[in-house]
Protein backbone atom coordinates (compact mmCIF):
# COMPACT_ATOMS: atom_id res chain seq x y z
CA UNK A 1 0.00 0.00 0.00
CA UNK A 2 1.08 3.46 -0.29
CA UNK A 3 1.25 5.45 3.07
CA UNK A 4 3.43 9.00 3.99
CA UNK A 5 6.31 7.42 6.89
CA UNK A 6 8.39 8.91 9.41
CA UNK A 7 11.20 7.81 10.71
CA UNK A 8 12.51 10.62 13.19
CA UNK A 9 11.08 13.12 14.50
CA UNK A 10 10.74 16.35 12.80
CA UNK A 11 8.92 18.96 10.96
CA UNK A 12 6.68 17.24 8.36
CA UNK A 13 7.79 18.78 5.18
CA UNK A 14 11.36 17.43 5.69
CA UNK A 15 10.91 14.06 7.29
CA UNK A 16 7.57 12.55 5.47
CA UNK A 17 8.45 10.11 2.67
CA UNK A 18 6.22 8.59 0.43
CA UNK A 19 6.26 4.48 0.72
CA UNK A 20 5.35 1.25 -0.49
CA UNK A 21 4.64 -0.58 2.66
CA UNK A 22 2.68 -3.29 3.99
CA UNK A 23 -0.93 -2.97 4.85
CA UNK A 24 -1.12 -3.67 8.41
CA UNK A 25 -2.70 -6.86 9.92
CA UNK A 26 -6.24 -6.88 11.48
CA UNK A 27 -6.09 -8.13 15.52
CA UNK A 28 -8.55 -8.52 17.96
CA UNK A 29 -10.73 -5.98 18.48
CA UNK A 30 -9.62 -3.87 15.56
CA UNK A 31 -11.09 -3.11 12.24
CA UNK A 32 -8.92 -2.83 8.89
CA UNK A 33 -9.96 0.43 6.35
CA UNK A 34 -9.62 1.36 2.81
CA UNK A 35 -9.07 5.12 3.31
CA UNK A 36 -10.48 7.36 0.94
CA UNK A 37 -9.58 10.69 2.58
CA UNK A 38 -7.85 12.31 5.43
CA UNK A 39 -8.08 15.51 7.34
CA UNK A 40 -4.60 17.02 8.44
CA UNK A 41 -4.84 18.68 11.97
CA UNK A 42 -2.58 20.31 14.05
CA UNK A 43 -2.03 17.10 16.15
CA UNK A 44 -1.22 15.42 12.96
CA UNK A 45 2.10 17.80 12.89
CA UNK A 46 2.80 17.45 16.92
CA UNK A 47 3.01 13.66 16.10
CA UNK A 48 5.32 13.52 13.44
CA UNK A 49 7.49 16.51 15.95
CA UNK A 50 7.07 14.37 18.71
CA UNK A 51 5.06 17.51 20.83
CA UNK A 52 2.29 14.93 20.83
CA UNK A 53 2.50 13.56 24.51
CA UNK A 54 -0.33 11.34 24.58
CA UNK A 55 0.54 9.04 21.57
CA UNK A 56 4.32 8.33 20.62
CA UNK A 57 5.52 6.95 17.22
CA UNK A 58 6.89 3.84 16.55
CA UNK A 59 9.17 3.98 13.79
CA UNK A 60 8.50 3.46 10.89
CA UNK A 61 5.54 4.98 11.80
CA UNK A 62 2.58 6.03 8.98
CA UNK A 63 1.65 9.53 9.64
CA UNK A 64 -2.19 10.80 10.30
CA UNK A 65 -4.90 10.42 12.79
CA UNK A 66 -8.31 10.60 11.42
CA UNK A 67 -10.00 9.54 8.32
CA UNK A 68 -12.89 7.94 6.41
CA UNK A 69 -13.06 5.18 4.55
CA UNK A 70 -14.87 1.30 3.52
CA UNK A 71 -14.04 -1.75 6.26
CA UNK A 72 -12.29 -4.39 4.65
CA UNK A 73 -11.68 -6.94 7.71
CA UNK A 74 -12.60 -7.05 11.08
CA UNK A 75 -10.45 -8.56 13.74
CA UNK A 76 -12.16 -11.30 16.09
CA UNK A 77 -14.44 -9.81 19.24
CA UNK A 78 -15.68 -7.40 16.46
CA UNK A 79 -19.66 -8.25 15.78
CA UNK A 80 -21.30 -4.99 15.56
CA UNK A 81 -19.19 -3.57 12.13
CA UNK A 82 -19.44 -5.64 8.98
CA UNK A 83 -16.84 -5.53 5.75
CA UNK A 84 -18.40 -2.84 3.12
CA UNK A 85 -19.72 -0.34 5.80
CA UNK A 86 -18.26 3.05 5.63
CA UNK A 87 -16.50 4.31 8.33
CA UNK A 88 -14.59 7.13 10.30
CA UNK A 89 -12.18 6.37 12.62
CA UNK A 90 -9.25 7.87 14.84
CA UNK A 91 -5.52 6.31 14.92
CA UNK A 92 -2.49 6.86 14.34
CA UNK A 93 -1.45 5.61 10.83
CA UNK A 94 -4.55 7.22 8.43
CA UNK A 95 -2.56 8.63 5.82
CA UNK A 96 -2.20 5.83 3.94
CA UNK A 97 -4.15 3.93 1.45
CA UNK A 98 -5.03 1.03 4.13
CA UNK A 99 -5.24 1.71 7.91
CA UNK A 100 -6.57 -0.66 10.86
CA UNK A 101 -8.29 1.15 14.58
CA UNK A 102 -9.23 -0.02 17.32
CA UNK A 103 -13.37 -0.62 17.06
CA UNK A 104 -13.91 1.72 19.94
CA UNK A 105 -12.67 4.62 17.65
CA UNK A 106 -14.46 3.76 14.81
CA UNK A 107 -17.41 5.54 14.35
CA UNK A 108 -20.10 4.00 10.94
CA UNK A 109 -21.14 6.45 9.23
CA UNK A 110 -25.46 5.98 9.58
CA UNK A 111 -26.76 4.77 5.96
CA UNK A 112 -29.36 6.72 5.73
CA UNK A 113 -27.35 9.74 5.93
CA UNK A 114 -24.50 8.69 4.47
CA UNK A 115 -25.12 10.01 0.59
CA UNK A 116 -24.98 13.49 2.43
CA UNK A 117 -22.06 13.98 4.36
CA UNK A 118 -19.24 13.73 1.96
CA UNK A 119 -15.54 12.29 2.97
CA UNK A 120 -13.85 15.63 3.52
CA UNK A 121 -16.93 16.56 5.92
CA UNK A 122 -17.25 12.41 7.02
CA UNK A 123 -13.19 12.73 8.12
CA UNK A 124 -13.72 15.08 10.90
CA UNK A 125 -16.50 13.54 13.19
CA UNK A 126 -13.73 11.71 15.45
CA UNK A 127 -12.16 14.85 16.53
CA UNK A 128 -13.90 18.53 16.87
CA UNK A 129 -17.69 17.62 16.24
CA UNK A 130 -17.11 14.54 19.28
CA UNK A 131 -14.82 17.03 21.48
CA UNK A 132 -17.90 19.68 20.75
CA UNK A 133 -20.48 17.44 22.14
CA UNK A 134 -17.98 16.01 25.34
CA UNK A 135 -17.81 19.94 26.09
CA UNK A 136 -21.54 20.32 26.52
CA UNK A 137 -21.51 17.07 27.98
CA UNK A 138 -19.41 17.60 30.72
CA UNK A 139 -21.24 20.79 32.03
CA UNK A 140 -24.88 21.15 34.02
CA UNK A 141 -26.65 23.42 31.78
CA UNK A 142 -29.96 24.06 30.64
CA UNK A 143 -31.95 26.40 28.33
CA UNK A 144 -31.76 30.12 28.82
CA UNK A 145 -28.05 30.13 30.15
CA UNK A 146 -25.73 32.47 28.41
CA UNK A 147 -22.80 30.43 26.78
CA UNK A 148 -18.87 32.13 25.87
CA UNK A 149 -16.94 30.65 23.29
CA UNK A 150 -13.83 31.48 22.54
CA UNK A 151 -11.75 31.65 19.62
CA UNK A 152 -15.18 31.87 18.34
CA UNK A 153 -13.75 31.34 14.66
CA UNK A 154 -12.59 27.70 15.95
CA UNK A 155 -14.52 24.60 13.92
CA UNK A 156 -15.17 23.16 17.61
CA UNK A 157 -16.78 26.61 18.67
CA UNK A 158 -18.81 26.60 15.53
CA UNK A 159 -20.07 23.36 16.29
CA UNK A 160 -20.55 23.74 19.84
CA UNK A 161 -22.42 26.85 18.94
CA UNK A 162 -24.89 24.49 16.93
CA UNK A 163 -25.09 22.34 19.68
CA UNK A 164 -25.65 24.62 22.26
CA UNK A 165 -28.38 27.15 20.23
CA UNK A 166 -30.38 23.60 19.46
CA UNK A 167 -30.49 22.70 23.09
CA UNK A 168 -31.97 26.78 23.90
CA UNK A 169 -28.86 28.17 25.27
CA UNK A 170 -27.53 31.86 24.42
CA UNK A 171 -24.51 31.68 22.59
CA UNK A 172 -21.80 34.52 22.24
CA UNK A 173 -18.15 33.67 20.68
CA UNK A 174 -15.65 36.23 20.80
CA UNK A 175 -13.41 36.33 17.97
CA UNK A 176 -9.72 38.18 17.82
CA UNK A 177 -9.03 40.34 14.77
CA UNK A 178 -6.35 42.52 14.09
CA UNK A 179 -7.04 45.17 15.97
CA UNK A 180 -8.73 43.76 19.17
CA UNK A 181 -11.61 41.30 20.35
CA UNK A 182 -15.32 41.51 18.44
CA UNK A 183 -17.88 39.38 20.94
CA UNK A 184 -21.00 38.37 18.27
CA UNK A 185 -24.05 36.56 18.74
CA UNK A 186 -25.28 33.66 17.23
CA UNK A 187 -26.57 35.55 14.35
CA UNK A 188 -23.31 36.95 13.78
CA UNK A 189 -24.35 40.50 15.10
CA UNK A 190 -21.98 42.44 16.46
CA UNK A 191 -22.45 42.73 20.62
CA UNK A 192 -19.18 44.45 21.66
CA UNK A 193 -15.59 45.45 20.52
CA UNK A 194 -12.29 46.03 22.36
CA UNK A 195 -8.81 46.38 21.97
CA UNK A 196 -8.46 43.12 24.43
CA UNK A 197 -10.60 40.63 25.86
CA UNK A 198 -11.21 42.65 29.33
CA UNK A 199 -12.51 45.75 27.07
CA UNK A 200 -14.26 43.21 24.97
CA UNK A 201 -16.27 41.83 27.62
CA UNK A 202 -16.88 44.73 30.18
CA UNK A 203 -20.19 45.92 29.32
CA UNK A 204 -21.73 42.28 29.08
CA UNK A 205 -24.35 40.22 31.22
CA UNK A 206 -21.62 37.33 32.72
CA UNK A 207 -21.68 34.04 31.73
CA UNK A 208 -23.20 30.86 33.09
CA UNK A 209 -20.99 28.61 30.75
CA UNK A 210 -17.12 29.50 29.20
CA UNK A 211 -15.43 27.53 26.53
CA UNK A 212 -12.18 28.43 26.36
CA UNK A 213 -9.28 26.28 24.16
CA UNK A 214 -6.68 29.35 24.60
CA UNK A 215 -5.49 29.54 27.73
CA UNK A 216 -2.96 32.29 29.04
CA UNK A 217 -3.28 35.18 31.43
CA UNK A 218 -6.73 36.31 29.56
CA UNK A 219 -8.49 33.41 31.95
CA UNK A 220 -8.63 35.40 35.05
CA UNK A 221 -10.70 37.95 32.66
CA UNK A 222 -12.48 35.11 31.95
CA UNK A 223 -13.08 34.00 35.47
CA UNK A 224 -14.34 37.62 36.25
CA UNK A 225 -17.20 37.18 33.91
CA UNK A 226 -18.41 34.08 34.70
CA UNK A 227 -21.30 33.71 36.77
CA UNK A 228 -20.60 32.45 40.66
CA UNK A 229 -21.47 28.74 40.11
CA UNK A 230 -20.60 28.97 36.97
CA UNK A 231 -18.15 27.07 34.47
CA UNK A 232 -14.97 27.67 32.78
CA UNK A 233 -13.88 24.91 30.80
CA UNK A 234 -10.28 24.69 29.21
CA UNK A 235 -9.76 22.95 26.35
CA UNK A 236 -6.69 24.26 24.39
CA UNK A 237 -3.33 25.90 25.34
CA UNK A 238 -2.85 27.96 22.61
CA UNK A 239 -1.54 30.31 24.85
CA UNK A 240 0.24 28.64 27.75
CA UNK A 241 2.15 31.36 29.56
CA UNK A 242 1.69 31.15 33.18
CA UNK A 243 -0.92 33.77 35.12
CA UNK A 244 -1.95 34.15 39.06
CA UNK A 245 -5.02 33.41 40.08
CA UNK A 246 -5.71 33.41 43.96
CA UNK A 247 -7.72 30.21 45.76
CA UNK A 248 -10.27 32.69 47.24
CA UNK A 249 -11.50 33.52 43.86
CA UNK A 250 -12.04 30.32 43.38
CA UNK A 251 -13.79 29.55 46.24
CA UNK A 252 -15.99 32.25 47.08
CA UNK A 253 -17.24 32.10 42.85
CA UNK A 254 -17.93 28.11 43.55
CA UNK A 255 -16.39 28.31 40.07
CA UNK A 256 -16.26 24.86 38.40
CA UNK A 257 -12.98 24.78 36.03
CA UNK A 258 -11.80 21.56 34.50
CA UNK A 259 -10.22 21.00 31.95
CA UNK A 260 -11.29 18.61 28.76
CA UNK A 261 -9.16 16.38 26.63
CA UNK A 262 -11.29 14.26 24.18
CA UNK A 263 -8.92 11.59 24.23
CA UNK A 264 -9.65 10.99 28.24
CA UNK A 265 -13.45 11.93 27.55
CA UNK A 266 -13.41 8.81 24.84
CA UNK A 267 -11.24 6.59 27.34
CA UNK A 268 -14.07 7.23 29.90
CA UNK A 269 -17.86 7.41 28.44
CA UNK A 270 -19.72 5.31 28.18
CA UNK A 271 -21.27 3.02 25.27
CA UNK A 272 -24.64 4.74 25.23
CA UNK A 273 -23.61 8.38 25.95
CA UNK A 274 -20.65 7.89 22.99
CA UNK A 275 -23.79 6.34 20.62
CA UNK A 276 -26.02 9.53 21.18
CA UNK A 277 -22.87 11.65 20.83
CA UNK A 278 -21.87 10.16 17.48
CA UNK A 279 -25.93 10.11 16.29
CA UNK A 280 -26.34 13.98 17.39
CA UNK A 281 -22.78 14.57 15.39
CA UNK A 282 -23.43 12.72 12.37
CA UNK A 283 -27.38 14.11 12.10
CA UNK A 284 -25.71 18.14 12.45
CA UNK A 285 -22.77 17.30 9.71
CA UNK A 286 -25.94 15.99 7.23
CA UNK A 287 -27.90 19.23 7.74
CA UNK A 288 -24.66 21.35 8.74
CA UNK A 289 -21.38 20.40 6.90
CA UNK A 290 -20.76 23.63 6.20
CA UNK A 291 -19.94 23.86 9.64
CA UNK A 292 -16.76 21.88 9.23
CA UNK A 293 -15.34 24.20 5.66
CA UNK A 294 -12.45 22.31 3.20
CA UNK A 295 -9.57 24.69 2.51
CA UNK A 296 -7.93 22.29 -0.05
CA UNK A 297 -8.00 18.40 -1.42
CA UNK A 298 -4.66 17.28 -2.44
CA UNK A 299 -3.59 13.61 -3.55
CA UNK A 300 -1.71 12.06 -1.41
CA UNK A 301 1.11 12.36 -3.43
CA UNK A 302 0.64 16.08 -3.13
CA UNK A 303 1.07 16.07 0.79
CA UNK A 304 3.94 19.16 0.87
CA UNK A 305 1.63 21.12 -0.63
CA UNK A 306 -1.40 20.08 1.20
CA UNK A 307 0.55 20.81 4.72
CA UNK A 308 1.82 24.22 3.56
CA UNK A 309 -2.11 24.63 2.56
CA UNK A 310 -3.34 23.87 5.84
CA UNK A 311 -0.65 25.77 7.84
CA UNK A 312 -1.48 28.89 5.82
CA UNK A 313 -5.38 28.21 5.99
CA UNK A 314 -5.48 28.01 9.69
CA UNK A 315 -9.36 28.85 10.95
CA UNK A 316 -10.14 28.88 7.61
CA UNK A 317 -10.90 25.46 6.77
CA UNK A 318 -8.87 22.10 6.77
CA UNK A 319 -7.11 20.75 4.25
CA UNK A 320 -7.96 16.89 3.59
CA UNK A 321 -5.27 14.14 1.38
CA UNK A 322 -7.31 11.80 -1.02
CA UNK A 323 -6.28 8.23 -1.02
CA UNK A 324 -5.14 7.67 -4.37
Amino acid sequence: MQALIFDERGNPLEVLRPAQTTAPPCGPGEVRIRVAASVIQPADELFVTGAYTTVQPTYPQVAGFEGVGVVTDVGPGVGDVRPGRRVAFRSPGAWAQVAVAPRARVYPVPIDLSDRIPDEVACQLPLNPLTAWGLLDGVVHRPGMRVLLTAGRSVVASILAELATRQGLSVERLIREADGYRLIDHTGATIALGPTVEHALTRVEPYHLVFDPVGGPDTTVLIARTVPGGYLVSYGVLDDRPFEVTASTILYKSLHWQGFAISTWLDRVSATTLDAATATCWSVLAERGDLLPIAGRYPLAEFRAALSHARESAGQGKVVLAMP
